[in-house]
């Protein structure tokens, strides 16, 4: 991270591209950079939830093009935890936007803190960055609990449909694109539902199939 940083301060307009797993991350260096007073762009290829995302500082500047311009294109993959260590050990100061990207950022990575990699050190970690002024009640709401019309119309499918296999292990859910049609939603919106099927007690892996094609197979602490 510190050879990046070092291109960082030789660039003069920065493109960060990233996966949707990591927009999060990817507006707090796009915050860090921005206030280098470098020209920045962000790039996001894949299909995103609006819906999910739009309280990330500069979500609307997200782009689904390469920018030619730019004499730096960062591809950024890094966890939470990192980023913000990054950010502490090279005494670089975390303001409010950064603070609640990184906060949303943990909030996506441990599905609520839910999954067992969340320890001491991540919620002392979201203690500094809520002290930094994260919004804990927006990223909350917005990774958590986001809700639309669509999405509860095909939460009622899913869990009409829903079978527990292998000792109620596994949780298998079936839809094809008539259900999806008729809901209004998208088979990005099953992919987060589904994984409310791990606050049952046994549930350790979600398969989703959609007209006969598995589309995800989701492990507990994956």
């Amino acid at each position: 991270m510190n050879e990046v940083l070092e291109k960082i301060s030789d660039a003069k307009h920065v493109e960060i591209v990233v996966q949707k797993e990591y927009l999060c991350v990817g507006s707090a260096l796009y915050t860090y950079i921005l206030t280098l007073h470098k020209k920045v762009s962000f790039v996001c290829k894949d299909e995103v939830s609006a819906y999910k995302y739009t309280f990330l500082p500069w979500f609307d500047k997200v782009k689904k093009t390469d920018t030619p311009a730019a004499d730096l294109s960062i591809n950024f993959n890094l966890s939470a935890i990192k980023l913000f260590e990054f950010f502490k050990n090279s005494n670089i100061h975390i303001n409010k936007k950064m603070a609640l990207a990184l906060y949303g950022a943990i909030l996506n990575e441990t599905r609520g803190f839910e999954k067992s990699m969340s320890n001491g050190t991540i919620f002392a970690v979201c203690s500094e960055l809520i002290d930094l002024g994260a919004n804990h009640n927006l990223a909350f709401q917005s990774i958590q609990n986001h809700s639309s019309l669509s999405m509860l119309r095909l939460k009622s499918i899913l869990l009409k449909k829903m079978v527990l296999l292998n000792d109620a292990k596994v949780a298998l859910f079936e839809i094809d694109e008539r259900d999806l049609k008729l809901s209004g939603a998208t088979i990005e919106m099953a992919r987060e539902l589904i994984l409310e099927a791990f606050k049952l007690p046994y549930v350790e892996v979600l398969v989703l199939i959609c007209s006969s094609e598995v589309i995800k197979i989701i492990n507990k602490d994956v």
